[in-house]
């Protein structure tokens, strides 16, 4: 399915968890969601958003109003709300140069090869979005090694 890792489609119903290209368009937009809320979009709508562009600030506000619209018909299930958050200044996956610190320290506390700073700067804004995803305290980690040996890191 376009936007989704292969480490994401599990073979049943590869949308009935967050998706990274949600997330990392959820973050650019300040914008947090829960699983519920996710939920309670049809495929269709889901399918909608993974491919909505999400770039420029236009196509931000866009996706925002969007998404709301979407939700508004949820609006009674306090579960199935938009938080609005502010947007990081310099997110992490950012910086081609540098591996974030709690991505170092979580790779090798789970034992797992760190990337070096060539093969960092080689990925895509998504997949360095998704390596910090993965690698954040309190992840449970279960698709690290899969993005990792998709990425081309191990």
């Amino acid at each position: 399915m376009h936007g989704l890792f292969d480490f994401e489609q599990d073979g049943r119903y590869a949308l009935r968890r967050i998706p990274m290209i949600m997330r990392f368009n959820l973050d650019a937009c300040g914008i947090k969601i829960s699983l519920t809320a996710w939920i309670t979009l049809s495929r269709d709508e889901r399918e909608e958003l993974l491919v909505m562009p999400c770039a420029s600030e236009s196509e931000k506000d866009i996706y925002r109003i969007r998404l709301a619209a979407m939700l508004a018909p949820h609006a009674d299930n306090p579960d199935a709300v938009i938080e609005f958050v502010d947007i990081e200044a310099a997110p992490a996956w950012e910086n081609r140069g540098v591996l974030p610190q709690n991505m170092h320290d979580s790779l090798q506390e789970l034992g797992l090869p760190l990337p070096d700073l060539v093969q960092w700067a080689a990925l895509s804004d998504l997949q360095r979005f998704a390596l910090i995803k993965l690698t954040r305290s309190g992840h449970k980690n279960a698709n690290l090694l899969p993005a990792m040996k998709e990425f081309g890191l191990i």
